[in-house]
């Protein structure tokens, strides 16, 4: 990582990981071109699950241990500076850089390999995680909602963390 003052640990990633609206999962394809999707993702451990249709881009791409990178952005935003602030450094080209004309952010990278699950409890204990984390004012409709029949017509894919690294732009007004 270049910008070494911004690294951030292994645990703050995953925490960026698990707050993250939606990532960003690419792999190379076996045509040697880029797939890449942002995706709805969660993690359990040292994991990332998504949910997807029987057939299509995920099913031929996510599979057979493929690596693949997963972006997750927990925050992005220009700062807001106080009218105060901004006006006793409005004329010092580098301080707007630094504080005015710039984007706090929090991302994280991890490294994967790609499986489909097969096992049905594996499954369903991923779709309860991603229901969890998405749709938690339903819950209580779970299991109306996943019966064998929605879990037969389903995969959920399971990227196994390999590597992970993580950083963070957060600005503090001198």
């Amino acid at each position: 990582m270049r910008r070494k003052d911004r690294e951030l640990s292994k645990n703050e990633a995953l925490k960026i990981i698990d707050e993250c609206e939606y990532a960003v999962i690419s792999c190379v394809d076996s045509k040697g071109e880029i797939f890449s999707l942002p995706l709805s993702i969660v993690r359990e451990n040292m994991s990332i699950f998504i949910h997807g249709a029987t057939s299509g881009g995920k099913c031929e791409n996510f599979i057979n241990g493929r690596v693949c990178k997963i972006v997750a952005v927990s925050s992005n935003a220009v700062p807001r500076l106080s009218s105060e602030f901004f006006e006793s450094i409005k004329n010092d080209h580098t301080k707007l850089g630094k504080y005015a004309f710039t984007t706090e952010y929090k991302s994280a990278i991890a490294t994967t390999t790609a499986h489909l699950l097969s096992d049905k409890d594996a499954k369903l204990h991923a779709l309860r995680l991603l229901s969890e984390k998405y749709c938690a004012a339903y819950m209580s409709a779970f299991d109306a909602a996943t019966p064998p029949e929605v879990i037969n017509h389903m995969n959920i894919f399971e990227f196994k963390i390999t590597e992970l690294s993580a950083k963070a732009k957060v600005i503090k007004p001198s």
